[in-house]
């Protein structure tokens, strides 16, 4: 067949090319003269930025300002609840501006309220300042109020565990659960710069300046500009109103707070992605000017431009409707300016008007509209002109490397198998035949490639080495894995010199086990380890297996490092720290070493408030804190979860002691930063023991160290003891008797002793029921209430001694061993109180034995008066007695009777004691006895342990008795022994 003659793909392309060209050039012509098209592109671009502006300025102000307005607007529980106090404690208004003991009860009325508000408020704080006194003895300029701050905005914690008192009186603070802040102070107190009290100062002025009435607080309302509340507090602002009573008189101020990084976040939550980067501000400005005072703001670009610059000027565009400004390198800005809702048109305030700016680029605003113009007219006048010689161009350019290709492929190729049809093309017909010339040699090395596939089942890299050839045979996946280089094609052929210096170069220090290699490759994504395995069956031919096998050697090595390391930290675990610390000691060449147990502090409260996730960074950061002691020859672990150890060398303790001084003050530059802005300083307690002066062996080492860092923890925090053995004599319960007070309050079952208490002629009035636990590691109750102390669960304790206390009475009822009318005495723990649920369920299982109840209130040390005063009303509710325990050794007993009211009063074993010899202690007793007959209390001498006192007691008119004289205390009720009946009848008959 006679071949036509070919075409070029030059010649092909050159005429419609050069016809769509110019029809292209013509239709953007059009665009560009007749549409407008760039213009309104330019106005769309600043329409999206103000419209971006208006949507953000509307969501802060519903997230901010409308939300505050809603709540102050209904927050009329603080006028009423000020003037219910006031007709409670039958005073006037103006009592308030000098009488420190109302401001307090007004405080306490008006807080609860305040902390449900701040919970709804999404606010970070609330306030209330009253213009009066804070105390008795504070200053005269320190105004009464509270000012609370949330630590967890938009969260609702029930007991109160987010909140921390800035200002305000210790015992609010205590009645609410409420931790002081580290800035605290008593009351509110003018600045010298006036700046952190203008917040609450210049709404109540403004109020009392216009005579405000008491429907106008919302018309003085105040966004304060930013201040600190102490100098190192963090920047707040604050909407505040003056508070109106119903009569006119302004007595103070009541408002919220919110941080300026709070409202950053709710800045950068509103922003609106575009086309563009836009960056916000939130600022101050005066009316009738052209100047913001920023306040907060959001956007990389304003830290990059504007961060340091107090004023920012700007000029209205009034053609294209926007604002414009300059940064201080010069480049040019846009910005949308809106004005917050913040004042009324007759607010005292409304000059001093708050705006959001939403700021971009006018290169980065523009950008689209630039290029778009930058693109029309590129495509309105290089069609135009270079149409024809584009189209050359273009067509030289697609055939050239075809030619080149064909060229490259005849090199290689010289046997012809594949029959392919012609396009009449010339370029693509010469391609054609070169592919099929080469095609012969793709199948022939698919053929060899298909043998060496059956020696793996993972993806590898092959090569056939024959002694007679010049060449050998690689897989582009060999090149890869052995980092040789890249390949496009999938196989080639190289020299075989080339492929032995490879070889060469490649496996140095290699592992053989029989015929496979192990060898360890360094690369630029790391280490890599590959596996050779050689086949030599064929004579005079090598093939060669490679297989990538990291995954299976760090599979190992990490299985290695898990026996050793914890993961999170990467250091020691316990097991490696043993056996590092006592080939130490082996070994050891200084004179001695110290072990100390670490143990974090806070690590359960971020746990519970910020996730786990936030406690193991915590972790992880004191652990790097803890590697300083490795850079000097120590050695660390992590022994549990928040308990680390450490092991130090010196010649003397001296230099240890300084090591860990120096470690105390390191850690202090360190502090975790919670993703809400809050930060937690690293906070450590540390216990410390010395080898070989207190022990020889590394469990008693480190149980003293634990030892050591137990009393810490249970006392001061945050400090390194060193053990004390005397300390650890007398205390060591502490540790050994934690497991078995546990198990006590697991399972709620403790014995009870009952000791009598009896009248003057001899007969039972009750008993006092004793608790009496099985502990072998410790050696009465009183160490168990040190334990429950020390542990948080003296509310535990509590709940045990009523529930179990009257199980054991139950059970003396049904044995017929106690009368109906007997007297049960229960000691009450000063500083808990059972609650509502327990007093419910004690009701409905022991209703019957209530009205018998006394309750013993110990003063031996301070009770919250609130517990007080419930356990009162509750002995009052079920009918029954309260009873001072201990009276006369304990705070401000005096004090307590008036406070107490109570009807029983347990003169302390101390005034009892040779009362009968000491005239002082007579004197006490007598005044005691004189207070009681006055106010009808009935006293009862405890500690009674010879025939002197109790007859002294006797004649000196004392009601009811107890002691080892009378009787001791019984695990099981027995009747009293006849002989101190009879000597009691007959001192009764004598007095």
């Amino acid at each position: 067949m006679k071949n036509k003659r070919s075409e070029s793909i030059r010649t092909q392309l050159l005429g419609p090319l050069l016809i769509l060209l110019v029809l292209q050039a013509v239709v953007i012509a059009g665009l560009v003269f007749f549409g407008g098209v760039s213009i309104k592109l330019k106005n769309n671009e600043i329409h999206i930025l103000s419209e971006n502006t208006e949507n953000t300025r509307l969501g802060l102000e519903k997230e901010t300002l409308h939300h505050w307005v809603v709540l102050f607007n209904n927050s009329d529980f603080i006028t009423s609840g000020i003037q219910q106090v006031l007709e409670e404690e039958r005073r006037r208004s103006k009592d308030i501006f000098t009488d420190y003991d109302l401001n307090r009860k007004i405080v306490d009325k008006i807080m609860e309220k305040s902390i449900e508000m701040l919970h709804l408020s999404h606010a970070t704080g609330v306030f209330m300042v009253l213009n009066g006194p804070a105390a008795k003895n504070s200053p005269a300029e320190m105004k009464a109020g509270f000012y609370v701050r949330n630590s967890n905005s938009g969260g609702y914690l029930k007991d109160n565990s987010s909140l921390l008192m800035e200002r305000g009186l210790p015992s609010i603070a205590e009645k609410y659960d409420i931790p002081l802040d580290s800035f605290w102070e008593l009351g509110f107190q003018e600045s010298e710069d006036g700046k952190a009290s203008a917040f609450y100062k210049k709404p109540y002025l403004m109020a009392v300046q216009y005579q405000a009435a008491p429907a106008d607080s919302m018309k003085f309302a105040y966004l304060s500009s930013p201040f600190r509340l102490s100098p190192r507090d963090m920047p707040v602002i604050t909407y505040t109103i003056p508070i109106i009573l119903s009569d006119g008189t302004i007595v103070g101020a009541y408002g919220l707070e919110m941080t300026l990084n709070q409202l950053e976040q709710i800045l950068g939550d509103d922003q609106t992605n575009g086309s563009f980067e836009e960056c916000w501000l939130l600022g101050i400005r005066n009316k009738e000017t052209k100047t913001i005072i920023p306040v907060a703001y959001s956007g990389y670009l304003y830290n990059q431009y504007f961060n340091e610059i107090p004023r920012i000027n700007y000029v209205d565009n009034e053609e294209e409707s926007i604002s414009e400004l300059e940064s201080s390198e010069g480049t040019r800005w846009y910005a949308s300016i809106r004005s917050l809702d913040v004042y009324g048109n007759n607010s005292p305030f409304e000059r001093e008007e708050w705006v959001l700016a939403g700021m971009a680029r006018q290169n980065d605003l523009l950008s689209f509209y630039n290029a778009i113009r930058r693109m029309l007219f590129s495509s309105m006048l290089v069609p135009l002109v270079f149409s024809l010689l584009g189209a050359f161009v273009i067509g030289k350019i697609m055939t050239e490397p075809i030619r080149r290709l064909v060229m490259e492929l005849r090199g290689k190729s010289g046997t012809r198998g594949l029959s392919l049809k012609r396009v009449r093309i010339r370029e693509i017909d010469e391609l054609s035949e070169t592919i099929e010339q080469l095609n012969w040699d793709v199948e022939r090395a698919s053929s060899k490639i298909s043998s060496i596939l059956e020696h793996a089942n993972v993806l590898i890299g092959v090569f056939e080495f024959e002694e007679e050839a010049d060449r050998v045979f690689c897989s582009r996946s060999l090149f890869e894995m052995l980092g040789w280089g890249c390949m496009e094609e999938p196989y080639c052929y190289i020299k075989t010199e080339k492929f032995k210096k490879y070889m060469e170069k490649t496996f140095t220090g290699i592992k053989i086990k029989g015929d496979r290699i192990l060898q360890c490759l360094e690369g630029p994504e790391g280490t890599r380890w590959v596996e050779f395995i050689l086949d030599g069956s064929k004579k005079g031919t090598i093939l060669g297996v490679c297989s990538d096998v990291t995954a299976d050697v760090e599979e190992k090595e990490k299985l290695e490092r898990e026996r050793n390391y914890d993961l999170l930290t990467e250091l020691y675990n316990r097991r490696a720290f043993r056996e590092q610390v006592e080939a130490a000691v082996k070994k050891q060449k200084k004179k001695l070493s110290a072990l100390i147990m670490w143990d974090l502090d806070n690590l359960k409260y971020i746990n519970d408030t910020y996730g786990h996730d936030e406690g193991d960074r915590y972790i992880v950061l004191f652990a790097d804190c803890l590697k300083l002691f490795s850079e000097r020859g120590g050695i660390i672990a992590r022994y549990s979860g928040d308990e680390f150890v450490t092991y130090l060398e010196a010649d003397d303790k001296e230099e240890i002691r300084k090591n860990v001084r120096d470690f105390m003050k390191h850690i202090q530059k360190f502090a975790l930063n919670t993703e809400g802005g809050y930060q937690f300083p690293i906070r450590v307690s540390g216990g410390l023991s010395w080898y070989p002066d207190d022990a020889l062996e590394f469990e008693t080492l480190f149980n003293y160290a634990d030892f050591a860092m137990y009393m810490v923890k249970h006392s001061v925090k945050g400090i390194v003891k060193e053990f004390d053995l005397n300390e650890y004599t007398h205390n060591s319960y502490m540790l050994a008797g934690s497991e078995e007070l546990n198990r006590m309050l697991d399972r709620k079952e403790v014995r009870f002793a009952f000791q009598p208490i009896v009248t003057r002629e001899g007969t039972i009035y009750g008993y006092e029921l004793l608790m009496r636990p099985d502990f072998a590691n410790m050696k009465g109750i009183s160490e168990v209430l040190n334990l429950a102390r020390a542990q948080a669960k003296l509310s535990q304790m509590e709940a045990l001694t009523w529930f179990a206390g009257l199980k054991a009475v139950m059970a003396e009822i049904e044995a017929g061993q106690l009368g109906p009318d007997v007297k049960l005495f229960i000691n009450s723990i000063a500083s808990v109180c059972l609650t509502e649920n327990e007093q419910a369920e004690l009701l409905e299982l022991y209703g019957e034995l209530l009205h018998r109840i006394v309750i013993e209130m110990t003063e031996g040390e301070p009770a919250s008066h609130n517990f007080m005063e419930q356990k009162i009303d509750i002995a009052r509710q079920w009918k029954g007695q309260v009873a001072v325990d201990d009276f006369g050794t304990g705070y401000n007993s005096e004090a307590i009777l008036l406070r107490m009211k109570p009807d029983i009063i347990k003169v302390d074993i101390n005034l009892v004691k040779r009362v009968n010899e000491d005239r002082n202690r007579q004197i006490i007793l007598n005044n005691l006895l004189d207070f009681a007959e006055k106010n009808s209390i009935i006293v009862l001498a405890e500690g009674v342990e010879t025939p002197e006192e109790l007859e002294f007691l006797m004649n000196c008119g004392v009601s009811l008795f107890q002691g080892y004289y009378i009787a001791r205390p019984q695990m099981e009720i027995r009747p009293l022994d006849p002989y101190i009946v009879k000597r009691m009848q007959e001192f009764s008959g004598k007095t």
